[in-house]
């Protein structure tokens, strides 16, 4: 029985009870040092004037607060009321300081202070709902939401959260992604290997398409709007506008190479080697295609732009060919590479090119969007 105790005490003597204000450490040692040494004379006179310091100050921020009347109030009364009730337990998990000081429990002043938070976001959000605006739905959605999240289910929260989300929803329609076929020579039409209608269809997914969680937004391609009889409120239009052609000063500059290569063999059969050379004559050209990409977001309803601008960026590819005197026999497999390249001078295919564009440009676009219709 006595080792009982004696691990009962050890126990309990390990616990340290931490503060949530600064301004509480000094009272949080006292009550430490009683929870290792109930006896300690000075934890005692120290929690003795400390408490009630403590408890004056808190319930002072509280009452400030109270009269204050920004949407942030609940949350500082809370946190105040906290910190109370975390006194309170430290002091009720420490043996004999109710004989010292009567701690009071916060928990009921901290529930009834949720229920206020909660009717105090609910009345705001009816309020809001007097615009009848997709703003005002928009801000009543999140003050339901605050309502419930102080108390979950707060009178018809629930039901009032997707009835304002499903009122402000914009419903925007991503048109096919058009061209003004400003295109340089050489480019064949059409090019299968690039498909705007692919880029269209992955923005409207990577915006949240039908189910968007951190927009109150829907997004549909032209054919899903044409199908589904959806009449949108915004419109993304979206062009491929300048392309311009920039080519390089093509370089030129030799190298030498060599190979040790068989030469028959000697009289007792033995393989004769000797090196062989080779000089390659290299010509590059590094081609840039610089493009711009427009895209205009228009509110139908009002005729009016939210927004309009251009993404512009750039693609750059090198092409060498090369001619070589010597012995061919010094040639790698690299360097024949270079002898037989017959596509210098042809132009990437309008399908790469617009690829390679896209991906370039895919992400900034993307952000834009969403930014705008946000």
């Amino acid at each position: 029985m006595l080792l009982i105790i004696g691990a009962f005490v050890s126990c309990r003597s390990t616990k340290k009870f931490q503060a949530s204000y600064s301004e509480d450490k000094p009272l949080f040692a006292a009550i430490n040092e009683l929870n290792k040494k109930p006896g300690n004379q000075k934890a005692q006179d120290d929690l003795r004037i400390l408490y009630p310091k403590a408890i004056e100050r808190h319930e002072e921020a509280i009452a400030i607060y109270k009269n204050g009347g920004d949407e942030s109030k609940w949350d500082k009364i809370l946190s105040e009321l906290n910190a109370l009730q975390n006194i309170y337990n430290s002091l009720q998990a420490t043996a004999g300081t109710f004989s010292i000081v009567t701690p009071k429990n916060y928990l009921k002043d901290i529930e009834e202070t949720k229920q206020d938070a909660a009717a105090d976001f609910y009345d705001r959000a009816q309020t809001t709902l007097v615009d009848n605006n997709r703003e005002s739905y928009l801000k009543a959605y999140n003050y339901f939401k605050r309502s419930s999240e102080y108390v979950f289910g707060y009178k018809d929260t629930e039901k009032m959260i997707r009835d304002t989300y499903e009122k402000g929803i914009l419903y925007v329609v991503i048109n096919p992604i058009e061209d003004d076929n400003i295109f340089y020579s050489g480019w064949g039409f059409p090019d299968a290997r690039y498909r705007p209608q692919d880029y269209q269809e992955s923005l409207v997914r990577d915006l949240g398409g039908k189910s968007a969680r951190n927009v109150a937004a829907r997004f549909y391609t032209d054919r899903e709007v044409r199908r589904e009889n959806i009449v949108p409120d915004i419109e993304v239009a979206i062009r491929w506008r300048n392309m311009s052609p920039l080519r390089s000063i093509p370089s030129q500059y030799s190298r030498q190479v060599s190979k040790s290569v068989q030469d028959g063999k000697d009289t007792s059969g033995h393989a004769i080697y000797k090196t062989v050379y080779a000089t390659l004559n290299i010509t590059q050209q590094t081609q840039t295609v610089r493009a711009d990409l427009e895209y205009r977001i228009t509110n139908i309803n009002g005729r009016r732009t939210i927004d309009n601008s251009i993404i512009s960026d750039e693609v750059s590819w090198s092409e060498s060919y090369a001619t070589y005197t010597g012995d061919s026999r010094a040639l790698s497999q690299d360097d024949w590479l270079l002898v037989n390249n017959r596509n210098y001078g042809n132009n990437l295919s309008k399908g790469d090119l617009l690829n390679n564009l896209m991906r370039k440009m895919y992400p900034e676009l993307r952000r834009r969007l969403q930014r705008s219709i946000e």
